[in-house]
């Protein structure tokens, strides 16, 4: 039995060798593996669409996951928020909270999608905030899927700019130590797994509660995960064409 932990897939329509990597990666995971997906799962998401065909693969995915005795969890990303109960429930995946703990013997991991850790980026934080709001988030689900679509493309293109901006300013966009610092002392935590800012990476004693931080890249030419097992973290980063070619 494992652990696995993937974040940034952005699924989409049009993403058909991400979609078939999705599938090739669930249908890997063997009874009693649990796996949690950190977060924009989709490149955006505007409510359920019945002929969505990422949308259909993910669904198809975790049913047959499940029946293999295999759990999915998912934690809302900065693209796919707007999954809450009842399309996880649709998707067949738990939801899980912003913050979800993992307990482990070598210490507990928390796993979150990452947007909370640039505390300096306040206009998104702002943005964030005002996109969380229930209500506004009912009202939006009222909209034909039509102009929901519409919307969620030029929130995307706009955000594919921002994504770039964050590898380039991470004082501003990155991940901020004394917020790290906070939240795995808040958590009880020493270890800390996310996505988010698209670059596989792991760092080190930041500040003092860390013993270590893995930060999972979007999935594109190369995929990204982490496996947790009786032996410990890994965190691994392979050519996308190997996931379908191979087994882990």
């Amino acid at each position: 039995m494992a652990f696995y932990i993937i974040a940034d897939l952005h699924l989409s329509e049009s993403s058909t060798e991400l979609n078939l990597a999705f599938e090739a990666f669930v249908k890997r995971l063997r009874s009693g593996d649990k796996l949690f997906i950190a977060g924009d799962l989709f490149d955006f998401f505007v409510g359920i669409d019945l002929s969505d065909r990422a949308q259909l693969v993910v669904r198809r995915s975790i049913k047959e996951a499940k029946a293999a005795g295999v759990s999915v969890l998912f934690t809302p990303g900065n693209r796919d928020f707007l999954i809450r109960k009842s399309e996880a429930q649709y998707f067949g995946f738990e939801l899980l909270p912003e913050f979800h703990v993992i307990k482990a013997p070598y210490g507990d991991v928390l796993l979150t999608h990452g947007d909370a850790l640039c505390t300096n980026d306040l206009k998104y934080q702002k943005f964030k905030r005002r996109c969380r709001n229930p209500a506004l988030q009912q009202l939006f689900l009222l909209l034909p899927l039509s102009l929901r679509r519409k919307i969620g493309r030029n929130i995307r293109a706009k955000s594919a700019n921002a994504a770039y901006l964050r590898v380039r300013n991470q004082k501003l966009y990155g991940a901020v130590p004394a917020t790290i610092e906070k939240l795995l002392s808040t958590f009880k935590c020493s270890n800390l797994v996310h996505g988010h800012f698209h670059i596989f990476e792991r760092r080190y004693r930041e500040c003092r509660s860390e013993k270590a931080r893995l930060s999972l890249g979007a999935w594109g030419d190369t995929y990204s995960y982490v496996r947790m097992d009786g032996n410990g973290l890994a965190h691994v980063q392979k050519p996308l064409t190997d996931l379908i070619d191979k087994s882990f």
